[in-house]
Formats: C-alpha cells, structure tokens, sequence
C-alpha cells in the first residue's frame, strides 16, 4: 500500500504551481547568506562581550540557523535546492554533514517515506507516546543521536539501509558520506582542544540543541496520524510564524510538501496561501501543538 499524491484540487490554478515548482536558487542563496551572517553575528557578538544574557541569546540563534540545516538538505533530496542533480548532491551533503547525518542514507530513506507515509513500509515508525515520560525521553534528541550512530556502524560494516542496500552507487556514496563525516568530526574535535571555548559555543552547544529543535517540529508531522494512505489524513501543517519559517525554510507546510513534493520549501507559504481549500490537519504553531499533546499526556488532564 502507497500514499498517492493528491492531484491539484479544483480552483488551484495550474500555472501557479508549475511556477511555484521552479527553482528558486537566488532566494536560496540569499537565504544561506543572510543565516551565515547570522551565525556568524551571533557567534562574534557572544565572544566578544563574554556577557551571560548575550551567550544564552547567541547559543539560540545558533541553534535555530543548525536546526534549519536539516530542512535546506531536504531540499536537496527533491532536487528542489539548486538547479543541478550534482549540485543539490554536493549541497546536501554540505548540509547534513555538520550535523552529522549521512546524506544519502537519509535521501534513500526519505523518498521511501513519501511513496508510503503512515502506512506499512515507511521508513519514519508510527510514533504515538504512552505517557509524559515517553514524550520528554523523544524531546531529548538521544533517539536520534543513537540512530545516526547506529547507521553510521552499521553502514561501515556495509549494512546499509533498504533503500540503499541493492544499488552500487548508493551504497559507494553513503560511504563517502560516511568518511566525510568522520573527517569533520575529526577537525571539529582538533580545534574544540585548540578553542575550547569558542567551538562549544559556537558548533557543539548549538549541536546538542538543535536536535531538540529537529524532534519538536518534526514530531507534528505526523504524530497520530499513522495508518490511514491519504495526505490528507496523516500529515500535519503548522502555519506558525514567520521568525520561526525563516529559521525553518517554510518546511512547517509539510502537508504542502507532501502534496506538490516538487515545490521548494521557500514558495511552500505561497503555496499554503494559494490552496482554494486549507488543508484539513492544521496547528497554529508548533507550540500550541505541544502544549495540547502534554495536556493529554499528563495524567489527570484532558487534551
């Protein structure tokens, strides 16, 4: 069983979504831009002032510019980055790399969960919590860390994931991602005993961070909606707001996503606007979303 890509609904102009399929490599430029300088400001700000409000601040902005690293490489997947296969190969890579995940292993695995969302043969498990404990134990990001060691093991000892396994060139560029990975960590853990200081503060505090971020966007996806091959049904949009959409290229569209995968995430706002019809499974922002699922996890409360 597969989930199909719903066709455009009536009233969707055709010529808007074949434009808003195009390439916007230059807002994509500038976008990296203007989060490298942010980066960059933050950081300098943070190490120059040596104050305690400044670092905290500067730690989230860094936080948020990596937490987006993520959703430029799943871009790239799409081919939807930069105009060239080649080009969106080398900048995911790019992407994925800092914070440590194997690019092509989550390529290969990604598509896999477009053609079968929610249903059997998804590569994202239904994810469903018991308790608060549950729900506070995924928000640490240490499942996400275990998976991306136990794929990195896993893919030097050549046991690579389904989608990767029965294809040469797959499995010879998941290695390359993988020997590119150690080679960062390698320089990464050099200059963090040159500049202690300065590489926490500026790589690994916003590391550790951001995959907390990645858990607490990504877990409105499809929380709860598991088992249903309809777009409609088992994927989730968050309109949030537009500091968190820059710091999230618009990936909080993910039902627009999945609808039209072959729309940038930087047009998916225009798109959300251009629907006839607004997707049915909404949340207003990703707060709101969390604070209704601790509500019904706690017990005593109700959602």
């Amino acid at each position: 069983m597969t989930t199909a890509v719903t066709p455009p609904r009536a009233g969707l102009d055709r010529s808007v979504l074949i434009a808003l399929a195009g390439v916007v490599q230059r807002r994509v430029l500038l976008t990296m831009t203007a989060m490298a300088a942010l980066y960059a400001g933050a950081l300098t700000l943070a190490l120059r002032l040596d104050e305690p409000v400044v670092t905290v601040a500067a730690t989230l902005a860094l936080t948020m510019v990596m937490s987006g690293f993520i959703q430029a490489a799943h871009d790239c997947v799409h081919g939807s980055h930069l105009r060239s296969r080649r080009a969106n190969r080398v900048m995911g890579a790019a992407w994925c790399t800092p914070i440590l995940i194997n690019f092509t292993n989550y390529r290969y695995q990604h598509l896999v969960h477009h053609r079968f969302t929610g249903v059997p043969g998804d590569t994202e498990p239904e994810k469903t919590f018991t308790g608060l404990g549950a729900y506070l134990y995924s928000m640490s990001g240490i499942t996400l860390w275990r998976y991306n060691v136990i794929t990195a093991t896993r893919t030097w000892q050549h046991r690579f994931p389904a989608s990767v396994t029965g294809h040469p060139d797959r499995r010879r560029a998941s290695r390359q991602d993988n020997l590119v990975i150690c080679l960062w960590v390698a320089v990464a853990l050099t200059l963090t005993a040159i500049f202690p200081y300065a590489v926490l503060l500026g790589y690994w505090l916003p590391l550790l961070a951001s995959t907390v971020v990645a858990r607490f966007t990504g877990l409105t996806e499809h929380y709860g909606l598991w088992g249903v091959p309809d777009i409609e049904r088992n994927t989730r949009t968050v309109r949030s707001n537009p500091v968190m959409r820059f710091f999230m290229w618009n990936a909080n569209y993910h039902a627009e996503h999945h609808r039209f995968p072959a729309v940038p995430t930087l047009n998916l706002h225009r798109l959300h606007r251009a629907l006839p019809e607004p997707h049915p499974l909404q949340a207003a922002s990703y707060t709101a979303f969390h604070l209704r699922l601790i509500r019904h996890l706690t017990p005593g409360e109700t959602s």
